[in-house]
């Protein structure tokens, strides 16, 4: 059984996205566990197919793209308190995952299994909304950071981030954020000195 705390931390991000009936939410409670992480783990490997959504009630979670060009691969995305986890784009086509997902140590994630998810989105109306709606935030700001990738400079980058996201500065790899950013491990504490 998950906290009153989590699941209503849950909740209070899910009616941002649209407005939730008390059955949905009923039903939603008693299907939703936490999982703590005392370490860096990775929790999702390219080519498995996710069989869970995470929602991260505190810490930090990255995507790895792999890379030929570094045997860790590079960090193609941060999800942050608030935000649901789910391989782009395998995740709601049940595809295999291109990436992989990696949970940072101290952090907190609520779990819905996919299954558990397409019984909801089938028997409440906001179910199909909700799933659309994540899709399209999380599109818009992977766009976004596309763009800003293209059409700023390092410095800025790393000023935005700060700025948006101190607690990252605080939980991941300076490498893991360069490599976010575009920039080469060792300037990132150049560009961060600045601040």
């Amino acid at each position: 059984m998950v906290s009153k705390e989590y699941f209503g931390q849950l909740l209070r991000v899910l009616e941002r996205l649209c407005p939730l009936s008390d059955g949905f939410e009923n039903a939603l409670e008693p299907l939703v566990c936490s999982r703590q992480f005392t370490g860096p783990k990775n929790i999702l490997r390219e080519g498995e197919v996710q069989q869970q959504i995470w929602f991260v009630v505190n810490g930090l979670v990255r995507e790895v793209s792999l890379s030929l060009d570094t045997a860790t691969g590079r960090t193609s995305w941060f999800w942050y308190e608030g935000d649901f986890v789910f391989a782009h784009p395998g995740f709601f086509a049940g595809l295999p995952s291109l990436v992989e997902i990696e949970a940072y140590g101290g952090t907190v994630l609520l779990e819905l299994s996919r299954v558990d998810l397409a019984v909801l989105m089938q028997d409440f109306e906001e179910g199909p909304l909700l799933t659309e709606t994540l899709r399209y935030h999380n599109q818009a700001a992977r766009a976004a950071h596309i763009g800003d990738l293209m059409n700023l400079k390092h410095a800025e980058m790393v000023r935005r981030f700060y700025h948006g996201h101190k607690a990252a500065f605080l939980t991941a790899r300076a490498k893991d954020i360069a490599s976010f950013l575009g920039i080469k491990d060792n300037g990132i504490h150049r560009f961060k000195k600045g601040l």
